[in-house]
């Protein structure tokens, strides 16, 4: 798809809910961004990334005697030391590698963390992005060592060499005025999200550089795009999607919990840009969406582990501006799925189990929070799709393995029972239906996306198969 720019969606508070004071109109509390760093002073790690990613996807020509600016304006030089001066906000036009030890730290390779440099004195600098691995083994890393800055990612810390300069020339050095983040409790993975637009899986992933990505699925050719292309953002933590028509709207929380939203029309091949939704939400740890008729359904984890939503009519309504608290508490991560005028929302507690609550929007209702029977505990991760009246929910167990339960909304309950589908260790789950078949993706333990389909024709369960691509999905 061009990266065409569309019309902004504006959304409306869904009138009939408005109306019955069922939603309480008490705002998400607002958790402000620390300050941007000054020249030379202190810095953290994630604003670091950021300013390394400002870079990245750009048209920057490697050379010596060249420059480009920063986000503020600040020139400096186009070369691998200049890239890590920049990112480290130093003085412009920034240090070379035989300077920058003079503001850093040397440190055990075994304590990188993001932000840090490997550094090879007489020779080249890369910037290191983070551990790809919990054993240490493969990490990921920024470079400009010729045009344009790169990304590598799954590079092995005992490769020969890095950006062909041998590996023992490198040392790992942190800087003095770093700073690590606070830590935000991102409890479940959310790094996938999937959409349908006629017999076309739209899939969404968080890479590993924090950005949002797409690959298509037609399922009546048979046929995927097998390969990944990039769209945009920084620091994603969490996604999900809708579509309307032929337009996907997707959304995701930014690095301080923010939420903004991104939309794909295909009828004209365009995506918008990311926009903030409306309210000042931030400090969500996780959303999910869902559609009645042409109002979108938005719901967020608040920075207190409450449920909060926000509605619009797609139909041209304009943001309602605030979101409402419902109730809920130590809630760790929402899916959610319609049916007719309600929507199904899913919680995971604080303990994992799996609780729902639903928004009759014929009324203007929401029902309390229930546990979904079948005794899950500890799960890890869920999504939700529905077929006629019957929603089929999905967890990541305690184990990491995909199982399965139904709730048949015309009268025949739930199954009261987990099954387990498949022992693939998985982290993050998304679904969507097309023609009677839910196709279930999710990314493993290993970062990489896989599918798996239940046939609700034939009763039957195929086995994960990797989207082609090669996708590494956000840690």
């Amino acid at each position: 798809m061009s990266a065409k720019a569309s019309k902004l969606v504006r959304v409306v508070l869904a009138a009939a809910i408005a109306a019955s004071g069922a939603i309480a109109t008490t705002a998400v509390s607002v958790t402000t961004a620390s300050a941007s760093s000054v020249t030379s002073g202190q810095v953290s790690r994630s604003e670091i990334l950021a300013r390394a990613q400002y870079w990245y996807g750009k048209s920057i020509g490697y050379n010596q005697g060249g420059s480009y600016p920063d986000q503020q304006g600040a020139y400096y030089r186009t070369d691998c030391s200049g890239y890590v001066s920049m990112a480290w906000h130093l003085q412009t036009p920034g240090l070379n590698t035989q300077g920058l030890p003079g503001v850093a730290t040397e440190i055990p390779r075994s304590q990188l963390k993001p932000g840090d440099i490997l550094n090879s004195y007489y020779d080249h600098v890369i910037l290191f992005e983070k551990w790809d691995d919990a054993a240490h083994t493969t990490f990921s890393y920024y470079s400009f060592g010729s045009t344009p800055v790169k990304h590598r990612t799954g590079v092995s810390i005992s490769a020969p060499a890095f950006d062909s300069h041998p590996n023992g020339d490198y040392k790992a050095y942190r800087y003095n005025k770093v700073l690590d983040d606070v830590s935000t409790s991102w409890d479940v993975n959310q790094a996938v999200t999937a959409s349908a637009t006629g017999s076309t899986t739209r899939l969404n992933l968080i890479g590993s550089d924090g950005a949002l990505y797409n690959t298509d699925g037609n399922y009546a050719s048979g046929n995927w795009t097998n390969q990944w292309a990039r769209l945009d953002g920084s620091a994603l933590k969490a996604v999900t999607s809708v579509s309307l028509g032929n337009v996907v709207h997707v959304f995701a929380l930014g690095s301080n919990g923010q939420v903004y939203g991104k939309d794909a029309d295909y009828n004209t091949g365009g995506w918008s840009n990311w926009t903030e939704v409306p309210g000042g939400a931030a400090g969500a740890t996780s959303l999910a969406a869902s559609i009645t008729g042409t109002t979108v359904h938005l719901q967020i984890v608040g920075s207190d582990g409450a449920l909060y939503g926000t509605d619009g009519d797609y139909a041209g309504g304009g943001w309602s501006g605030a979101w409402g608290r419902l109730d809920g508490s130590g809630l760790k991560a929402l899916t959610s799925v319609s049916n007719g005028n309600v929507v199904h929302v899913f919680a995971l507690g604080a303990d994992g189990r799996v609780f729902g609550k639903d928004a009759d929007y014929s009324i203007g209702k929401w029902s309390n929070w229930a546990e979904v029977p079948g005794g899950a505990a500890g799960a890890k991760g869920l999504t939700a799709s529905m077929i006629g009246n019957s929603v089929h929910l999905e967890i990541i167990g305690s184990d990491n393995a995909l199982y399965n339960t139904d709730g048949n909304y015309s009268g025949g309950g739930w199954t009261g029972t987990w099954t387990k589908i498949d022992t693939r260790q998985m982290k993050s789950l998304s679904s969507t239906v097309i023609d009677n078949v839910m196709h279930v993706y999710g990314v493993g333990t290993d970062d990489h996306v896989y599918t798996i389909d239940a046939n609700y024709n034939t009763g039957q369960w195929n086995n994960w198969v990797e989207v082609p691509g090669g996708a590494v999905a956000t840690s």
